[in-house]
Protein backbone atom coordinates (compact mmCIF):
# COMPACT_ATOMS: atom_id res chain seq x y z
CA UNK A 1 0.00 0.00 0.00
CA UNK A 2 1.69 3.09 -1.58
CA UNK A 3 1.11 6.38 0.53
CA UNK A 4 1.68 9.97 -0.01
CA UNK A 5 2.13 12.54 2.94
CA UNK A 6 -1.73 13.50 2.08
CA UNK A 7 -3.01 9.79 2.11
CA UNK A 8 -0.90 9.22 5.63
CA UNK A 9 -2.69 12.13 7.50
CA UNK A 10 -6.49 10.41 6.71
CA UNK A 11 -5.18 7.21 7.57
CA UNK A 12 -3.81 9.09 11.04
CA UNK A 13 -7.03 10.94 11.40
CA UNK A 14 -9.05 8.02 11.39
CA UNK A 15 -6.71 6.16 13.82
CA UNK A 16 -7.24 9.05 16.23
CA UNK A 17 -10.68 9.40 16.06
CA UNK A 18 -10.64 5.19 16.71
CA UNK A 19 -8.56 5.69 19.06
CA UNK A 20 -9.92 8.11 21.59
CA UNK A 21 -13.28 6.39 21.71
CA UNK A 22 -11.83 3.18 22.65
CA UNK A 23 -9.95 4.53 24.62
CA UNK A 24 -13.05 5.79 26.33
CA UNK A 25 -14.77 2.40 26.37
CA UNK A 26 -11.45 0.80 27.39
CA UNK A 27 -11.60 3.12 30.70
CA UNK A 28 -15.32 2.50 31.53
CA UNK A 29 -15.05 -1.46 31.00
CA UNK A 30 -11.44 -1.62 33.28
CA UNK A 31 -13.07 0.67 36.11
CA UNK A 32 -16.22 -1.35 36.18
CA UNK A 33 -15.10 -4.94 35.33
CA UNK A 34 -11.26 -5.05 36.21
CA UNK A 35 -11.07 -2.72 39.03
CA UNK A 36 -9.22 -0.26 37.43
CA UNK A 37 -5.90 -3.21 37.27
CA UNK A 38 -5.52 -2.78 33.84
CA UNK A 39 -3.34 0.55 31.61
CA UNK A 40 -5.94 1.12 28.96
CA UNK A 41 -3.13 3.09 27.04
CA UNK A 42 -1.09 0.12 27.26
CA UNK A 43 -3.75 -2.09 25.76
CA UNK A 44 -4.47 0.66 23.13
CA UNK A 45 -0.89 0.53 21.71
CA UNK A 46 -1.71 -2.55 19.72
CA UNK A 47 -3.93 -0.44 17.75
CA UNK A 48 -1.13 0.88 16.02
CA UNK A 49 0.97 -2.41 15.79
CA UNK A 50 -2.34 -3.88 14.28
CA UNK A 51 -2.43 -1.17 11.68
CA UNK A 52 0.99 -1.17 10.84
CA UNK A 53 1.57 -4.76 10.62
CA UNK A 54 -1.30 -5.71 8.52
CA UNK A 55 -0.50 -2.90 6.00
CA UNK A 56 3.29 -4.51 5.52
CA UNK A 57 1.19 -7.82 4.96
CA UNK A 58 -0.92 -6.51 2.60
CA UNK A 59 2.47 -6.15 0.49
CA UNK A 60 3.19 -10.24 0.26
CA UNK A 61 0.13 -10.66 -1.98
CA UNK A 62 0.11 -14.12 -0.56
CA UNK A 63 -2.99 -16.25 -0.44
CA UNK A 64 -6.09 -14.65 1.52
CA UNK A 65 -6.61 -17.53 3.89
CA UNK A 66 -2.70 -17.29 4.78
CA UNK A 67 -2.92 -13.10 5.45
CA UNK A 68 -5.83 -13.92 7.66
CA UNK A 69 -4.09 -16.73 9.73
CA UNK A 70 -0.90 -14.84 10.16
CA UNK A 71 -2.50 -11.42 11.08
CA UNK A 72 -4.36 -13.57 13.80
CA UNK A 73 -1.71 -15.17 15.21
CA UNK A 74 0.43 -12.40 15.35
CA UNK A 75 -2.97 -10.81 17.75
CA UNK A 76 -2.18 -13.90 19.76
CA UNK A 77 1.16 -13.08 20.78
CA UNK A 78 0.41 -9.65 21.40
CA UNK A 79 -2.71 -10.17 23.66
CA UNK A 80 -0.52 -12.48 25.60
CA UNK A 81 2.08 -10.20 26.07
CA UNK A 82 -0.21 -7.45 27.13
CA UNK A 83 -1.65 -10.12 29.47
CA UNK A 84 2.33 -10.80 30.65
CA UNK A 85 3.30 -7.00 30.97
CA UNK A 86 0.14 -5.94 32.63
CA UNK A 87 -0.99 -8.61 34.86
CA UNK A 88 1.88 -11.01 35.55
CA UNK A 89 4.63 -8.65 35.06
CA UNK A 90 6.65 -10.52 38.09
CA UNK A 91 6.35 -14.01 36.74
CA UNK A 92 9.11 -15.87 35.17
CA UNK A 93 8.42 -16.53 30.87
CA UNK A 94 9.14 -19.87 31.67
CA UNK A 95 6.15 -19.95 34.33
CA UNK A 96 2.93 -21.43 32.01
CA UNK A 97 1.02 -19.95 34.65
CA UNK A 98 0.74 -16.73 32.21
CA UNK A 99 -0.16 -19.12 29.72
CA UNK A 100 -2.97 -20.80 31.03
CA UNK A 101 -4.47 -17.43 32.93
CA UNK A 102 -7.00 -16.75 29.28
CA UNK A 103 -8.37 -20.35 29.40
CA UNK A 104 -9.13 -20.64 32.47
CA UNK A 105 -10.48 -17.01 32.64
CA UNK A 106 -12.69 -18.31 29.48
CA UNK A 107 -13.91 -21.11 31.50
CA UNK A 108 -14.74 -19.80 35.05
CA UNK A 109 -17.25 -16.87 32.41
CA UNK A 110 -20.35 -18.02 34.52
CA UNK A 111 -18.69 -16.99 37.72
CA UNK A 112 -16.69 -14.25 37.58
CA UNK A 113 -15.31 -11.38 34.64
CA UNK A 114 -11.56 -11.67 35.34
CA UNK A 115 -9.38 -8.69 33.99
CA UNK A 116 -7.51 -11.42 31.20
CA UNK A 117 -10.91 -11.97 29.87
CA UNK A 118 -11.22 -8.08 29.27
CA UNK A 119 -7.60 -7.95 27.46
CA UNK A 120 -9.12 -10.94 25.48
CA UNK A 121 -12.17 -9.26 24.02
CA UNK A 122 -10.53 -6.00 23.89
CA UNK A 123 -7.47 -6.90 22.40
CA UNK A 124 -9.39 -8.84 19.60
CA UNK A 125 -11.57 -5.79 18.23
CA UNK A 126 -8.40 -3.39 18.33
CA UNK A 127 -6.52 -5.72 16.44
CA UNK A 128 -10.15 -6.42 13.70
CA UNK A 129 -10.32 -2.60 13.70
CA UNK A 130 -6.46 -2.38 12.67
CA UNK A 131 -7.02 -4.67 10.49
CA UNK A 132 -10.21 -3.46 8.74
CA UNK A 133 -8.22 0.04 8.30
CA UNK A 134 -5.07 -1.38 6.76
CA UNK A 135 -6.97 -3.17 4.00
CA UNK A 136 -9.43 -0.30 3.25
CA UNK A 137 -8.81 2.86 1.60
CA UNK A 138 -9.40 6.24 4.06
CA UNK A 139 -11.67 8.83 1.86
CA UNK A 140 -13.86 11.14 2.55
CA UNK A 141 -16.80 9.16 2.77
CA UNK A 142 -14.74 6.89 5.42
CA UNK A 143 -13.89 9.73 7.75
CA UNK A 144 -17.05 10.89 7.84
CA UNK A 145 -18.77 7.50 8.54
CA UNK A 146 -15.85 7.18 11.23
CA UNK A 147 -16.59 10.56 12.84
CA UNK A 148 -20.37 9.93 13.34
CA UNK A 149 -20.31 6.02 14.68
CA UNK A 150 -17.38 7.68 17.41
CA UNK A 151 -19.68 10.30 18.53
CA UNK A 152 -22.74 7.82 19.01
CA UNK A 153 -20.15 5.52 20.82
CA UNK A 154 -18.33 8.25 23.12
CA UNK A 155 -21.79 9.44 24.11
CA UNK A 156 -23.05 6.36 24.55
CA UNK A 157 -20.13 5.41 26.56
CA UNK A 158 -20.10 8.81 29.22
CA UNK A 159 -24.10 7.95 29.22
CA UNK A 160 -23.43 4.92 30.78
CA UNK A 161 -20.40 6.20 32.83
CA UNK A 162 -22.22 8.98 34.49
CA UNK A 163 -25.50 6.10 35.20
CA UNK A 164 -23.09 3.48 36.86
CA UNK A 165 -20.86 6.64 38.83
CA UNK A 166 -17.96 5.79 36.84
CA UNK A 167 -15.05 8.33 36.18
CA UNK A 168 -13.57 8.27 33.20
CA UNK A 169 -9.72 10.10 33.36
CA UNK A 170 -9.38 13.12 30.79
CA UNK A 171 -12.89 12.99 29.34
CA UNK A 172 -12.69 16.84 28.00
CA UNK A 173 -9.06 15.78 26.71
CA UNK A 174 -10.80 12.83 24.75
CA UNK A 175 -13.59 14.83 23.35
CA UNK A 176 -11.37 17.86 22.22
CA UNK A 177 -8.40 15.35 20.46
CA UNK A 178 -11.35 13.01 18.93
CA UNK A 179 -12.59 16.47 17.28
CA UNK A 180 -9.36 17.54 16.52
CA UNK A 181 -8.51 14.35 14.07
CA UNK A 182 -12.08 14.61 13.11
CA UNK A 183 -11.65 18.29 11.69
CA UNK A 184 -8.09 18.05 10.41
CA UNK A 185 -8.95 14.37 8.62
CA UNK A 186 -12.44 15.54 7.11
CA UNK A 187 -10.78 18.50 6.18
CA UNK A 188 -7.87 16.92 4.13
CA UNK A 189 -9.85 14.08 2.60
CA UNK A 190 -12.60 16.99 1.39
CA UNK A 191 -9.93 18.49 -0.50
CA UNK A 192 -8.29 15.67 -1.83
CA UNK A 193 -11.43 14.35 -3.45
CA UNK A 194 -12.54 17.97 -4.70
CA UNK A 195 -10.86 20.76 -6.07
CA UNK A 196 -8.09 20.47 -4.23
CA UNK A 197 -6.74 23.19 -2.09
CA UNK A 198 -3.68 21.14 -1.19
CA UNK A 199 -2.50 21.60 -4.71
CA UNK A 200 -3.84 24.72 -5.48
CA UNK A 201 -2.33 28.51 -5.94
CA UNK A 202 -3.41 29.64 -2.62
CA UNK A 203 -2.36 26.37 -0.67
CA UNK A 204 -0.43 28.19 1.76
CA UNK A 205 -3.56 30.56 2.20
CA UNK A 206 -6.20 27.58 3.33
CA UNK A 207 -3.53 25.47 4.64
CA UNK A 208 -3.66 28.34 7.43
CA UNK A 209 -6.95 29.03 7.68
CA UNK A 210 -7.56 25.23 8.78
CA UNK A 211 -5.35 25.68 11.22
CA UNK A 212 -6.05 28.83 12.48
CA UNK A 213 -9.64 27.09 12.55
CA UNK A 214 -9.10 24.10 14.37
CA UNK A 215 -7.09 25.84 16.99
CA UNK A 216 -10.04 28.30 17.36
CA UNK A 217 -12.44 25.40 18.00
CA UNK A 218 -9.83 23.79 20.50
CA UNK A 219 -8.97 26.54 22.19
CA UNK A 220 -13.17 27.29 22.70
CA UNK A 221 -13.58 23.85 24.20
CA UNK A 222 -11.14 24.42 26.63
CA UNK A 223 -12.46 27.44 27.62
CA UNK A 224 -16.07 26.05 28.03
CA UNK A 225 -14.63 23.16 29.76
CA UNK A 226 -13.05 25.28 32.06
CA UNK A 227 -15.94 27.47 32.54
CA UNK A 228 -19.06 24.93 32.43
CA UNK A 229 -18.36 23.29 36.33
CA UNK A 230 -20.73 21.09 37.83
CA UNK A 231 -20.32 24.11 40.63
CA UNK A 232 -21.65 26.45 37.69
CA UNK A 233 -24.62 24.26 36.61
CA UNK A 234 -26.08 23.75 40.08
CA UNK A 235 -26.00 27.43 40.36
CA UNK A 236 -27.75 27.56 37.21
CA UNK A 237 -30.27 24.81 38.30
CA UNK A 238 -30.47 26.92 41.39
CA UNK A 239 -31.05 30.86 39.60
CA UNK A 240 -33.76 28.19 37.53
CA UNK A 241 -35.44 26.99 40.88
CA UNK A 242 -35.53 30.49 42.77
CA UNK A 243 -37.05 32.02 39.52
CA UNK A 244 -39.70 29.09 39.23
CA UNK A 245 -40.73 29.71 42.92
CA UNK A 246 -40.82 33.36 42.60
CA UNK A 247 -43.20 32.98 39.66
CA UNK A 248 -45.46 30.60 41.95
CA UNK A 249 -45.35 33.03 44.55
CA UNK A 250 -46.85 35.67 42.25
CA UNK A 251 -49.30 33.34 41.03
CA UNK A 252 -50.57 32.29 44.52
CA UNK A 253 -51.05 35.97 45.38
CA UNK A 254 -53.17 36.94 42.21
CA UNK A 255 -55.18 33.88 43.33
CA UNK A 256 -55.45 35.58 46.52
CA UNK A 257 -56.92 39.06 45.07
CA UNK A 258 -59.70 37.28 44.35
CA UNK A 259 -62.89 36.54 46.40
CA UNK A 260 -63.01 33.83 48.17
CA UNK A 261 -66.72 32.07 47.17
CA UNK A 262 -69.61 31.34 50.25
CA UNK A 263 -69.14 28.19 51.88
CA UNK A 264 -71.81 25.62 50.72
CA UNK A 265 -72.96 22.81 52.21
CA UNK A 266 -73.31 19.65 50.67
CA UNK A 267 -76.09 17.51 51.29
CA UNK A 268 -75.52 14.32 53.14
CA UNK A 269 -74.10 11.07 51.49
CA UNK A 270 -75.77 8.26 50.96
CA UNK A 271 -75.29 5.14 52.34
CA UNK A 272 -73.62 2.88 50.33
CA UNK A 273 -74.58 -0.82 50.63
CA UNK A 274 -72.51 -3.02 51.95
CA UNK A 275 -71.04 -5.93 49.76
CA UNK A 276 -70.09 -9.02 51.38
CA UNK A 277 -66.15 -9.75 50.31
CA UNK A 278 -65.78 -12.90 47.87
CA UNK A 279 -62.95 -14.65 49.38
CA UNK A 280 -62.15 -16.73 45.90
CA UNK A 281 -61.47 -12.88 44.46
CA UNK A 282 -57.91 -11.94 44.32
CA UNK A 283 -56.02 -9.02 42.56
CA UNK A 284 -53.55 -9.62 39.92
CA UNK A 285 -50.40 -7.80 40.07
CA UNK A 286 -47.90 -7.75 38.18
CA UNK A 287 -44.64 -10.32 38.79
CA UNK A 288 -41.34 -8.47 39.55
CA UNK A 289 -39.66 -10.26 36.44
CA UNK A 290 -42.48 -8.57 34.19
CA UNK A 291 -42.18 -5.49 35.53
CA UNK A 292 -38.04 -5.67 34.94
CA UNK A 293 -38.85 -6.54 31.61
CA UNK A 294 -40.76 -3.51 30.94
CA UNK A 295 -38.35 -1.20 32.68
CA UNK A 296 -35.47 -2.69 30.41
CA UNK A 297 -38.08 -2.17 27.06
CA UNK A 298 -39.13 1.08 28.38
CA UNK A 299 -35.30 2.22 29.03
CA UNK A 300 -33.81 0.75 25.68
CA UNK A 301 -37.25 2.81 23.36
CA UNK A 302 -36.05 6.41 25.00
CA UNK A 303 -32.37 5.02 24.48
CA UNK A 304 -33.03 4.31 20.72
CA UNK A 305 -34.96 7.58 20.48
CA UNK A 306 -31.87 9.33 21.91
CA UNK A 307 -29.74 7.70 19.05
CA UNK A 308 -32.49 8.91 16.41
CA UNK A 309 -32.52 12.23 17.79
CA UNK A 310 -28.38 12.49 17.55
CA UNK A 311 -28.57 10.83 14.01
CA UNK A 312 -30.86 13.78 12.66
CA UNK A 313 -29.13 16.32 14.24
CA UNK A 314 -25.73 14.98 12.65
CA UNK A 315 -27.48 14.54 8.93
CA UNK A 316 -28.97 18.27 9.53
CA UNK A 317 -25.68 19.70 10.47
CA UNK A 318 -24.23 18.26 7.12
CA UNK A 319 -26.86 19.20 5.59
CA UNK A 320 -26.48 22.50 6.69
CA UNK A 321 -22.73 22.66 5.87
CA UNK A 322 -23.76 21.18 2.12
CA UNK A 323 -26.09 24.26 1.75
CA UNK A 324 -23.87 26.99 2.79
CA UNK A 325 -20.57 25.20 0.32
CA UNK A 326 -22.85 24.92 -2.32
CA UNK A 327 -23.28 28.85 -2.02
CA UNK A 328 -20.33 29.58 -1.87
CA UNK A 329 -17.58 30.13 -5.46
CA UNK A 330 -15.50 27.41 -6.30
CA UNK A 331 -16.52 25.26 -3.17
CA UNK A 332 -17.49 21.67 -3.56
CA UNK A 333 -19.37 19.15 -1.81
CA UNK A 334 -20.34 15.87 -2.02
CA UNK A 335 -23.49 14.28 -0.31
CA UNK A 336 -23.52 11.36 1.96
CA UNK A 337 -27.22 10.70 2.47
CA UNK A 338 -27.55 7.80 5.17
CA UNK A 339 -23.87 7.15 5.51
CA UNK A 340 -24.32 6.34 9.27
CA UNK A 341 -27.84 4.86 8.80
CA UNK A 342 -26.01 2.60 6.08
CA UNK A 343 -22.91 1.51 7.99
CA UNK A 344 -25.20 0.57 11.15
CA UNK A 345 -27.58 -1.93 8.80
CA UNK A 346 -24.49 -3.43 7.50
CA UNK A 347 -23.06 -3.89 10.64
CA UNK A 348 -26.19 -5.55 12.09
CA UNK A 349 -26.32 -7.68 8.80
CA UNK A 350 -22.72 -8.33 9.30
CA UNK A 351 -23.06 -9.59 12.60
CA UNK A 352 -26.32 -11.36 11.67
CA UNK A 353 -24.84 -13.24 8.54
CA UNK A 354 -21.87 -14.45 10.89
CA UNK A 355 -24.29 -15.95 13.55
CA UNK A 356 -26.90 -17.37 11.52
CA UNK A 357 -25.61 -17.84 7.96
CA UNK A 358 -28.01 -15.18 6.52
CA UNK A 359 -25.69 -14.36 4.00
CA UNK A 360 -27.59 -14.88 1.30
CA UNK A 361 -30.59 -12.60 2.48
CA UNK A 362 -28.28 -9.98 2.70
CA UNK A 363 -25.56 -9.45 0.18
CA UNK A 364 -26.97 -8.70 -2.93
CA UNK A 365 -28.38 -5.00 -1.27
CA UNK A 366 -25.21 -4.49 0.99
CA UNK A 367 -23.33 -4.54 -2.34
CA UNK A 368 -25.71 -1.72 -3.46
CA UNK A 369 -25.50 0.38 -0.34
CA UNK A 370 -21.52 -0.14 -0.78
CA UNK A 371 -22.15 1.65 -4.29
CA UNK A 372 -23.81 4.66 -3.08
CA UNK A 373 -20.72 6.80 -2.48
CA UNK A 374 -19.04 5.82 -5.99
CA UNK A 375 -22.18 7.47 -7.29
CA UNK A 376 -22.29 10.37 -5.50
CA UNK A 377 -18.41 10.66 -6.60
CA UNK A 378 -18.93 10.73 -10.45
CA UNK A 379 -22.14 13.46 -9.60
CA UNK A 380 -19.12 15.62 -7.65
CA UNK A 381 -16.71 15.68 -10.58
CA UNK A 382 -19.34 16.55 -12.76
CA UNK A 383 -20.39 19.57 -10.86
CA UNK A 384 -17.04 20.54 -10.42
CA UNK A 385 -17.06 20.77 -14.30
CA UNK A 386 -19.39 22.99 -14.32
CA UNK A 387 -18.21 25.03 -11.66
CA UNK A 388 -14.75 24.93 -13.56
CA UNK A 389 -16.09 25.96 -16.95
CA UNK A 390 -18.95 28.58 -15.82
CA UNK A 391 -15.83 30.62 -13.81
CA UNK A 392 -13.62 30.20 -16.84
CA UNK A 393 -16.41 32.00 -19.14
CA UNK A 394 -18.11 28.93 -20.04
CA UNK A 395 -21.29 27.96 -18.27
CA UNK A 396 -23.87 25.74 -19.32
CA UNK A 397 -27.25 26.83 -20.31
CA UNK A 398 -30.35 25.35 -18.44
CA UNK A 399 -31.54 24.08 -21.83
CA UNK A 400 -28.30 22.67 -22.58
CA UNK A 401 -28.27 18.74 -22.24
CA UNK A 402 -24.60 16.83 -20.84
CA UNK A 403 -23.79 16.18 -24.47
CA UNK A 404 -24.62 19.00 -25.84
CA UNK A 405 -22.47 20.96 -23.30
CA UNK A 406 -19.92 18.65 -23.92
CA UNK A 407 -19.71 19.60 -27.80
CA UNK A 408 -19.38 23.08 -26.68
CA UNK A 409 -16.86 22.40 -24.50
CA UNK A 410 -14.92 19.69 -27.21
CA UNK A 411 -14.79 23.28 -29.66
CA UNK A 412 -12.64 25.28 -26.98
CA UNK A 413 -10.39 22.70 -25.49
CA UNK A 414 -10.07 19.88 -28.35
CA UNK A 415 -6.55 18.90 -26.76
CA UNK A 416 -9.15 17.57 -23.59
CA UNK A 417 -11.59 16.12 -25.78
CA UNK A 418 -11.02 12.82 -24.96
CA UNK A 419 -11.26 13.36 -20.73
CA UNK A 420 -14.69 15.48 -21.52
CA UNK A 421 -15.94 12.66 -23.30
CA UNK A 422 -15.11 9.64 -20.53
CA UNK A 423 -16.67 12.60 -17.65
CA UNK A 424 -19.66 13.29 -19.63
CA UNK A 425 -20.31 9.41 -20.73
CA UNK A 426 -19.87 8.27 -17.27
CA UNK A 427 -22.09 11.04 -15.67
CA UNK A 428 -24.68 10.36 -18.14
CA UNK A 429 -24.95 6.69 -17.08
CA UNK A 430 -24.78 6.76 -13.59
CA UNK A 431 -27.50 9.99 -13.13
CA UNK A 432 -30.30 8.47 -15.72
CA UNK A 433 -28.83 4.79 -15.78
CA UNK A 434 -28.84 1.88 -13.52
CA UNK A 435 -25.34 1.46 -13.61
CA UNK A 436 -22.44 2.36 -11.64
CA UNK A 437 -19.07 3.07 -12.08
CA UNK A 438 -16.35 0.12 -11.05
CA UNK A 439 -13.22 1.13 -8.75
CA UNK A 440 -11.00 1.57 -11.79
CA UNK A 441 -13.18 3.36 -13.74
CA UNK A 442 -13.50 6.04 -11.12
CA UNK A 443 -10.04 6.69 -10.67
CA UNK A 444 -10.21 7.11 -14.33
CA UNK A 445 -12.36 9.73 -13.68
CA UNK A 446 -10.35 11.63 -10.92
CA UNK A 447 -7.78 11.49 -13.11
CA UNK A 448 -9.08 12.90 -16.22
CA UNK A 449 -10.96 15.47 -14.03
CA UNK A 450 -7.39 16.69 -12.77
CA UNK A 451 -5.88 16.55 -15.97
CA UNK A 452 -8.82 18.96 -17.63
CA UNK A 453 -8.58 21.20 -14.57
CA UNK A 454 -4.96 21.51 -13.98
CA UNK A 455 -3.86 21.81 -18.21
CA UNK A 456 -6.08 23.83 -19.79
CA UNK A 457 -7.67 26.34 -17.29
CA UNK A 458 -5.35 29.00 -17.52
CA UNK A 459 -5.41 28.90 -21.48
CA UNK A 460 -9.78 29.02 -21.50
CA UNK A 461 -9.64 31.95 -19.70
CA UNK A 462 -6.68 33.86 -21.79
CA UNK A 463 -8.32 33.05 -24.80
CA UNK A 464 -11.56 33.97 -23.43
CA UNK A 465 -10.48 37.43 -21.97
CA UNK A 466 -8.38 37.91 -25.66
CA UNK A 467 -12.73 37.24 -27.43
CA UNK A 468 -13.84 40.03 -25.14
CA UNK A 469 -11.31 42.41 -26.15
CA UNK A 470 -11.50 41.81 -29.88
CA UNK A 471 -15.58 42.07 -29.88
Amino acid sequence: MKLDWRQGILYIAALGMEGCWLYALISLLNNQAAGGRLSAIGVLLLYPLAFVFNALLQRLRWHRFALRSISWLAWVAGMLLIVKVQLFADLPLSNPEWLLAVPQSIAELIYTFKPELLILLSTGVIWWLGRRLATHKANFAALVSEFQFGLVILVITFLIGSQLSVSIGNAVLIVLTFFLYALAGISVAHALEGTSWLSGLYQGHWSGLLLISISFILILGLLISSVVTPELLQLVWSGIKWIWAAIMTMIAFLVSLLPASEPVELPPAMPMPGIEPNGGFKPWTMPEAVRSGLRITLGAVFFGLALVALWQISSQIFGWLRRKLASMAGAEFEPLPGAFRADLLALLKRLLSKLFGLRLAFGRRTKSESLLPRRASVRQIYRQLLRWAAASGYPRDISQTPHEYYYALADVLPEAQGDLDFITQQYVRTRYGASLPTEYELQRLIHSWHRVKQSHLKKVKTEHLQEKEAN
